[in-house]
């Protein structure tokens, strides 16, 4: 066995990871995640989950895709009227057993609380048949961040994917949040007149 002083043995293993590091393909920038506004609903998704892709965003319209093995699921996210009294978010997550459970073999599977940024949101979760095959549901409830109002999201996936778009789906609500609305800066100038 060759023994080489502590400086060499030092040296040779700088020298070694330096090759190895030159021979190495670059690495690329990590991009920077993409933020979504919507005014009309009053939030923002500060940096939208790689899983996702924004389908839809004008006026009150917010949609995303997120691929999956099965094929795509949808989310849609929604606000409920503003200036609502008490909310009670268990309430309107156990209430979806009676929505799924009207559908087409719809089974419902219960209900979770999680616990976000934004407080704690309740999900209701199921299954049913459409037109074009069965499909699993997860519905998230939660209170909007700065308005007083209901705030949803439905995810709608391929059945049997529930336990990765769940995952998916507490990521995209981790990244919520509330968006003050901001005065228009034409209308602005022009008040300025």
């Amino acid at each position: 066995m060759i023994r080489l002083p502590l400086t060499a043995s030092i040296l040779l293993a700088f020298s070694i990871s330096l090759f190895g590091t030159a021979c190495r393909a670059p690495e690329q920038a990590p991009t920077q995640a993409q933020r979504v506004e919507n005014a009309d609903l009053g939030i923002a998704i500060a940096a939208l989950p790689e899983a996702f892709e924004v389908e839809i965003n004008q006026g009150s319209d917010l949609r995303l895709t997120a691929p999956g093995p099965n094929g795509a699921g949808r989310v849609e996210v929604r606000v409920g009227p503003t200036g609502a009294a008490a909310l009670n978010l268990p309430a309107e997550a156990k209430a979806t057993q009676q929505y799924f459970e009207s559908l087409t073999n719809g089974q419902f599977f219960g209900n979770l609380e999680l616990v976000a940024p934004i407080g704690s949101a309740f999900t209701a979760r199921g299954a049913y048949d459409r037109d074009d095959g069965r499909v699993g549901e997860i519905r998230v409830f939660a209170l909007h961040p700065i308005q007083s109002r209901l705030l949803t999201l439905s995810f709608v996936y391929p059945e049997g994917e529930g336990k990765e778009r769940m995952q998916q789906l507490a990521i995209l609500l981790g990244e919520i949040e509330g968006l003050e609305s901001r005065p228009n800066s034409a209308a602005t100038e022009v008040a300025g007149d």
